[in-house]
């Protein structure tokens, strides 16, 4: 159970990581319709998402998981924070559109990323 604010953001951020990992998964054409304005997709682009959203619920329930394991959660929260880093830059940075749910989960992963920096900082 969490104990101090910083340990509920990150529950609620590993929480918030895991769903967003299983709607990749169970529902690759509504994400890549919502997120990235595709009305269709070939075979290997719904593959790709799945499998993104595979590790985006295992990052998600890694994070959620260091509430209950001090011990493990420097290392969790760094790998968290470059995985939540490199889709900011990935969309800013590189060629596909923009869309506002894509820059929306950009700038929020952004900003878990920072606390989770400055968690460990504090620690």
């Amino acid at each position: 159970m969490p104990t101090s604010p910083f340990e509920w953001i990150i529950a609620a951020s590993g929480i918030i990581t895991a769903v967003a990992g299983l709607t990749a998964l169970l529902g690759p054409h509504l994400l890549l319709r919502l997120g990235f304005e595709l009305d269709s997709a070939p075979a290997s682009m719904v593959f790709i998402v799945r499998h993104w959203g595979v590790l985006l619920f295992v990052v998600g329930a890694l994070i959620a998981y260091t509430i209950g394991t001090p011990e493990i959660r420097t290392p969790i929260l760094l790998a968290a924070a470059v995985e939540k880093i490199a889709i900011g830059l990935l969309l800013f940075l590189g060629s596909v559109k923009r869309t506002r749910l894509m820059t929306a989960v950009a700038l929020g992963d952004a900003l878990f990323a920072i606390l989770y920096i400055a968690f460990i900082a504090l620690q």
